[in-house]
């Protein structure tokens, strides 16, 4: 995920303030992660914050489409398709569950729920 991140900018992790987890800092080509969030919220809050920079979102929580889309895109680079129609299997359907099976927050099952939602080709049978 670094590696991918360092596509469109470096990633540095530090103490943010105003209980921020990431943010995506457009005029210095910048991933700022905080450095108290464990591995899986660390890649899950790098994997949003690697969609505001790909499209070079300007502000923090600029609105609600764009972190919508930052979240989706997130869940695609960090949901294997067919672990996620297992893990739906296993848990039922209850996203806690998923997110535990899956290694990600639940926010991300959440937002790969949404694509599928959205596009229905993408669901694994």
């Amino acid at each position: 995920m670094l590696e991918l991140a360092s596509t469109w900018g470096s990633v540095h992790a530090g103490r943010l303030r105003d209980g921020l987890q990431g943010a995506w800092c457009v005029q210095y080509g910048l991933i700022l992660i905080d450095d108290r969030l464990d591995a899986m919220q660390r890649r899950c809050v790098l994997a949003h914050e690697i969609s505001h920079a790909r499209h070079h979102d300007s502000g923090c929580m600029a609105d609600r489409w764009v972190e919508q889309r930052a979240d989706r895109e997130a869940s695609a680079l960090l949901i294997d398709p067919l672990e996620f129609a297992f893990a739906e299997q296993l848990y039922e359907g209850n996203v806690v569950g998923m997110a535990r099976e899956l290694d990600v927050l639940p926010w991300v099952v959440e937002a790969y729920r949404e694509r599928l939602r959205d596009d229905p080709s993408l669901i694994v049978q």
